[in-house]
């Protein structure tokens, strides 16, 4: 019996280091929170089967704010042993642990880093590992991807992300008509009609109306709302009875005491006027009613597939060394700088592909589209920025010629960084000029940089008034 059992151990062992970790069939317990902090109890709670999310400006989950929320995800798939390197990419910021450690392997959110790759290498000793993901939002857009491959399999392995899963998005609630009952049970006639905002309140240990008792009385909300078509999400909690009828239809019931839960239905609705009605009843002790109504889908999202997801299509440099900076902006900080000939994966594009986002071993940035050549089929490329195109500056007809071989610089200084050479003799479009005329920028070559006036010469019949101050 003992070798038969050390037999089959070994198999189970043999089984788990052959498996990716893809097919592991990780399931995500996800907490969600309406603040920034990860404070006090869950607002929400589900579960997802993969850490791919794309919320654009909407919110995450029903019931949560669309800014300063927080979420939780922890999963403990079974893995082999071996050493994983773990991808994280996120706006706002993320944490992630691993088997826990009591500092977390990723931390974004000490060093405030937005819209990176960001890469950690963990050893697993194989089997059931705990992984966690802190993530916070504050303002803008919001976004979260997380995976891991084995190196064993690919030493140099690319984050190959999950395909981003809809946002919620929601819903101007249009006006309400409440109808309040002094009793329980909606008996007629109501004690009192008016108009309100929406059918969601907090009365404490009181009522809504003084005409009303402090326990025993039910509400009536109703609104005809006129909606595009698409899915719907209802939210509602409620102390006490709570039920949501759409269009006639009853949606959710939940006529009895309070269970601290929330409840949520999905409808499919046509375009035109909805007519929603919410029925509401208090016991005793604290009242309230909380509801609410989310597109699901619709939050105006740009980036379908995450940045990151290897496209099959290459970037190669053909300028002597350019910038890759964090957004599809001249003016954006530079991340890293590549040489002329090195070719990285092209993994996003902005709109009218004038620049592209490129993985430079684990960073990803931008690059302008002209300074590199482009490799496979580009309509692979997803548009992952809707960013407006930077218009490169228009040459002005004149000219420089290099008196010796020039530095092209990054910017009108001697301290910037050096992106080209002009040989001597060799002629530049010129651009523009800094205030004192003691630097050109010049276009050379698919280059754009600056040249010390006086290394080179401007062409003799050339006004200073045709020459913008661009620098």
């Amino acid at each position: 019996m003992l070798r038969r059992f050390v037999l089959v151990v070994f198999a189970m062992m043999a089984l788990i280091s052959a498996l990716p970790a893809a097919a592991q069939g990780a399931i995500w317990n996800s907490q969600f929170y309406n603040n920034p902090s990860l404070s006090g109890q869950p607002a929400a709670t589900r579960q997802d089967a993969a850490l791919g999310f794309n919320w654009g400006t909407g919110s995450p989950n029903p019931g949560i704010n669309t800014q300063n929320w927080s979420a939780r995800f922890a999963s403990d798939p079974v893995l082999g042993p071996g050493t994983y390197r773990f991808f994280v990419l996120a706006d706002d910021n993320v944490k992630l642990f691993v088997n826990f450690p009591f500092q977390p392997q990723i931390d974004s959110f000490a060093s405030g880093v937005v819209g990176q790759v960001l890469t950690a290498d963990v050893v697993i000793p194989g089997g059931v590992t705990h992984v966690q993901v802190d993530y916070r939002q504050i303002t803008g857009e919001s976004f979260l991807y997380v995976t891991w491959a084995n190196l064993a399999d690919n030493p140099n392995p690319q984050p190959n992300f999950p395909i981003a899963q809809a946002a919620f998005t929601p819903v101007n609630n249009a006006p309400w008509t409440a109808q309040y009952y002094a009793n329980s049970n909606l008996i007629e006639p109501p004690a009192g009609i008016i108009g309100v905002s929406g059918p969601s309140g907090d009365w404490g240990a009181g009522a809504p109306l003084p005409s009303l008792p402090i326990d025993n009385f039910s509400a009536r909300f109703t609104s005809v709302q006129t909606l595009e078509a698409g899915t719907y999400v209802v939210t509602v909690r409620a102390d006490d009875g709570v039920r949501v009828y759409v269009n006639g239809v009853l949606v959710i019931n939940q006529w009895g005491g309070a269970t601290g839960q929330t409840y949520t239905a999905s409808v499919n609705l046509g375009g035109g006027a909805n007519n929603f009605v919410v029925e509401y009843f208090e016991a005793g002790g604290s009242a309230f009613l909380q509801y609410s109504l989310n597109r699901q889908g619709t939050s105006g999202i740009v980036n379908p597939v995450p940045a990151g997801v290897n496209t099959g299509v290459n970037a190669t440099v053909n300028a002597f060394r350019l910038n890759v900076r964090s957004q599809p902006n001249p003016n954006a900080s530079i991340l890293t700088k590549i040489n002329r000939n090195e070719s990285y994966p092209i993994v996003g594009a902005n709109g009218d592909r004038t620049w592209y986002q490129i993985n430079v071993n684990g960073t990803v940035g931008w690059v302008f589209a002209r300074f590199v050549n482009v490799g496979g089929n580009a309509g692979n490329v997803p548009t992952t920025s809707s960013q407006q195109t930077f218009a490169a500056p228009a040459t002005t007809g004149l000219v420089v010629t290099a008196l010796d071989q020039v530095n092209i610089r990054s910017g009108p200084n001697r301290t910037a960084a050096i992106v080209g050479k002009l040989p001597i003799n060799n002629q530049a479009q010129v651009v523009g000029r800094n205030s004192d005329s003691s630097w050109w920028q010049i276009s050379y070559q698919g280059i754009s940089g600056w040249v010390s006036a006086r290394f080179a010469q401007l062409q003799a019949d050339a006004r200073l008034d045709q020459i913008p101050v661009t620098g």
